[in-house]
Formats: C-alpha cells, structure tokens, sequence
C-alpha cells in the first residue's frame, strides 16, 4: 500500500492529504525515511508520515474484544460462560514490541476495543514513557471502546490520546446493549463526555471497509448517541458540536501532530476545508449526519463539487 499511495501521488491521482500508518509486521520500514509522526512525506503536504499501527484486540461484535468482565452472551458454539475475549499477544509482549517503538522515536496507535487490553496498551505506554520519555509522544489508544473512568485518569496521567469509534452507538450500539455487554457498559462505550471532563482531547474516526467514511455522522453520534432502533444510548456521555467538530478538525491535526499546519483556519495553515449546506453549529442536532457537503477545498484547489 505505501508504494501503491507513493505511485498514485506521482501520477496525481492523489486529491486529499493523506497520513500513512506503517502497520507493525506488515510494512517495510526500510522504506520509512523518518520515524516523525506529521512529517510531510511530500513537497505539498497531500503524504505524511503517521504513527506505528499495531492491534491487540479484535471487536465486540465478533466476540474477540479482550473484556475484563465476561460478556453477557457466550458465543455461538462455546461451552464458557464467562467468555471474556482474548488479547492477540501477551501484555509483556506488547510492553516489549512499544519500547522498542518508543526507542526508535515513533508515535504508537493501539487497536484496542476491550477494557481488559487497553489496561495492556496503557501498561506498555507507560513502560516506553518510562525507559524513554517524550512529552509529545501522544501515542493512541484506537477505538478505545469500553474504557473505564479509572482507565481515563490514567490516560490523562500520562499524556495518551483516545481515538473513539463513536458511530459504534448507532451501528452496533442495540445489540451491545443486549447481547454483548449488558445496559451500563453499552450505556459507557465511547464515553466522550468523560474524556472531556478530564480535559483529555480525543478523535472521532470511521472504519473503513466496516462503516462509511462520514465525519458528519461520526459528529451526529457524539451529539445524539441514537442507535439504529432510535433509542438514545447513553445520554450522559454526549457532547456539544463544537466540541464534536473540533475531535474532526484540530484535535485530528493535534493528535497526528500536524496541528502546525493543518485543522484550523489561520494564517500560516494549510487552506483545506468544506463548504456545508447548513451550519451544523445552528442546525437542530438530529440532522446533522443528512448536511451536504456543497465543496471540498484542498490548499488553492477545489476537488469536489464547486464554489
């Protein structure tokens, strides 16, 4: 995929800006030219650089999130009733694999979906901190699905950023409720107004191929946590729209360490951004996910639609 972006970009097929993740015993990091999360891999900024991308857990919904409590179904075919999910390697392991990463100056992002792995992520964030500090590593919990409050202070303790998979609370957010997880875990998954109360910034992402890339519905879900049946799951982590845009502007740009030049509209920063059809700021919050994106601009060039 890294020579397929390289060769798409010489051929100028290449119309947003992109950051590349090297994915830990996929990628051939002789290929990396620097370990720098946000450094511009092209003269015009379309490549940079990303984070190390390593998974430790699977999903909820395929029962192979890593929980600390059993889930409240077993799944189809096992005789345990105390089914828990599995991490993919050993805590130790991973503490290993992250401070060799940590020593070599990259950024960390952890697949984590389970509490019982992000309590394995965080133990290695923590080691690598500790045997090679650096006050801007904002290594990445991804998806970071059920964390607990506990788990947050942690995460604000020491410096790491979550990554929520937040339209989770539409598309899987019924049968986590009933079949995965029980009402208060479900009610807790993306808890993005307890992340906030901690002052923690975080990022809303989609998943592609498993849901659509839309950030508008990935702000529409922060602000409502609706699910597919229309049933609110839990109110009590919603948060405002503007917050809900910054976790897709400036906390992204901060998060990937591009913040110096990217997420916010300013002198001396890249000029990428849309044109809505209605100001979501103002709109009522349940049409947020239905506003069109009239055109996308990306530094001097209009790449869809038109101005």
């Amino acid at each position: 995929m890294w020579r397929n972006y390289m060769a798409a970009y010489k051929r100028g097929m290449i119309k947003n800006r992109i950051q590349l993740l090297p994915k830990h015993a996929h990628f051939d990091f002789s290929l990396a030219t620097t370990t720098k999360c946000g450094t511009p891999l092209t003269p015009d900024y379309k490549l940079s650089m990303g984070a190390v991308k390593i998974f430790q857990d699977g999903s909820l919904e395929g029962y192979t999130g890593y929980l600390t409590n059993p889930y409240i179904t077993s799944p189809a075919g096992s005789n345990d009733d105390l089914w828990r999910g599995y991490p993919i390697r050993s805590r130790q392991a991973l503490v290993d694999l992250v401070v060799n990463y940590h020593k070599q100056g990259w950024q960390v992002a952890i697949h984590c979906n389970g509490d019982a792995c992000i309590d394995d992520v965080l133990e290695a964030y923590e080691a690598a901190q500790k045997a090679y500090p650096r006050a801007d590593a904002r290594d990445i919990a991804i998806h970071c699905q059920t964390v607990r409050e506990d788990q947050l202070d942690r995460i604000a303790r020491i410096g790491a950023m979550p990554s929520f998979f937040v339209t989770h609370t539409y598309f899987w957010g019924d049968r986590h409720r009933d079949i995965f997880l029980g009402e208060y875990r479900a009610s807790r998954i993306s808890p993005l107004r307890s992340a906030l109360k901690r002052r923690i910034p975080f990022t809303l992402h989609n998943d592609t191929m498993v849901t659509p890339i839309d950030p508008l519905m990935s702000v529409w879900s922060a602000v409502n946590r609706l699910t597919s049946s229309g049933k609110v799951l839990g109110a009590a982590q919603r948060i405002s729209v503007l917050d809900a845009l910054k976790s897709v502007t400036i906390w992204g740009a901060y998060q990937y360490h591009e913040d110096h030049y990217k997420g916010s509209l300013e002198p001396g920063k890249l000029a990428d951004m849309v044109i809505l059809d209605t100001n979501p700021l103002t709109a009522d919050p349940i049409v947020i996910k239905d506003i069109k994106v009239l055109a996308t601009i990306v530094g001097d060039e209009c790449v869809y639609g038109e101005v």
